[in-house]
């Protein structure tokens, strides 16, 4: 795997293991979903030609979550097209090998996949610790380091950027061992999981216990933990990479699955969700909080209806259920969930949640 694809994460993850302090696995938005590297065999524009189209198909798997889009018909009959949604290319070249590098435009992607009728992954996206184990049939158990397997942690970095989610990785020291034996790892333990996450305070947290059956024959269990819900799941390969592989891939379908946005009449209804803001203490909060809930892909407007002291309430327009747009919400860490001021009740009656009588609450920190 070249070093070009693997730059970006490799450079977070020094900066984790090099770190004085550990910073927090959280929800991160991602710049680069509309770049892509192509090998290429010659500047020729048929050449060029036929990597925009693999490009582009590189890129809606990431903006809408969904790996297996390539097969969409309609996208099929755009392919071709790609070098019109180009906003830049370049060409460099390392060890002997020709690279393209494509910008597609990003407004010009959004349209196609209004048009298409595609979900849209918006890019603040949830960040992910990852926790490894593994049970060779000549070593036995231990966890998995990055100093230990540099293979194995470059493709689940270079599986990253393919897909558009944010990974790290816990850095082994004792603190992590303590907090994070192996048998708890083993044992994909949530309440191991959930003290040694509080170092990294990430969004969510991947367990994977990956096993070698034969000599070329892996299976993988892993647990996603995430929102107060957990995913189980497994993969099974020829390599220890390619089970871990199929694991990561796997977790972003699950994640995309979560925070995608369908299109208008796929499971979606519209309608005005009701959130009120505590916290906003100043011109300056009320304007970074208006503006990050009228930017969220979920919501087609939002409307100042009340602001009461440090209060604000607003009606948001949403084409999402009221699930998917709290998952949404809980990606801002300036955003916490707030429970004061029960709902009303009226003679047994509880208002429904988002409703005015009983709003979406949080703080703005």
């Amino acid at each position: 795997m070249h070093k070009l694809l693997r730059q970006g994460l490799v450079l977070q993850l020094l900066a984790l293991l090099f770190g004085v302090l550990i910073l927090p696995v959280q929800a991160r938005v991602i710049s680069d979903l509309y770049e892509v590297v192509e090998a290429v065999p010659s500047r020729g524009a048929t050449d060029r030609a036929a990597a925009g189209s693999r490009g582009l198909e590189r890129v809606f798997v990431r903006v809408t979550g969904d790996a297996s889009i390539g097969n969409n018909p309609n996208l099929k009959s755009l392919l071709p097209k790609a070098q019109q949604l180009v906003q830049g290319y370049r060409y460099t070249s390392e060890d002997n090998q020709l690279y393209l590098h494509l910008s597609f435009d990003p407004q010009a992607i959004s349209r196609q996949v209004h048009q298409l009728g595609l979900p849209m992954w918006p890019n603040n996206r949830p960040g992910t610790l990852i926790w490894l184990a593994v049970d060779t049939l000549k070593e036995g158990r231990s966890i998995l380091r990055e100093e230990d397997a540099p293979e194995l942690f470059s493709v689940l970095e270079a599986m990253a950027i393919e897909r558009g989610v944010p990974l790290d990785f816990p850095v082994m020291d004792l603190n992590d061992q303590r907090n994070m034996p192996l048998g708890s790892l083993w044992a994909q333990d949530e309440s191991a999981a959930e003290r040694a996450a509080l170092r990294y305070s990430p969004d969510a947290t991947l367990m994977g216990r990956l096993l070698q059956a034969s000599g070329r024959r892996w299976k993988a269990d892993w647990l996603l933990i995430h929102g107060g819900r957990s995913y189980a799941f497994d993969s099974s390969g020829g390599s220890m990479e390619e089970v871990a592989l199929r694991g990561v891939n796997q977790m972003a379908n699950l994640l995309a699955q979560r925070y995608a946005v369908r299109p208008e009449g796929q499971d979606a209804e519209q309608g005005a969700v009701i959130v009120e803001l505590s916290g906003v203490s100043s011109f300056a909060d009320y304007a970074e909080a208006s503006a990050y809930l009228r930017g969220l892909a979920q919501v087609s407007s939002a409307d100042l209806l009340s602001v009461e002291g440090d209060r604000m309430r607003l009606a948001l327009v949403t084409s999402v259920g009221l699930r998917n747009l709290r998952d949404a919400l809980a990606l801002n860490h300036k955003l916490r969930a707030n429970s004061d001021g029960d709902a009303i009740d009226l003679n047994g009656y509880r208002a429904p949640l988002g409703s005015a009588d009983n709003p979406l609450r949080y703080r703005w920190d």
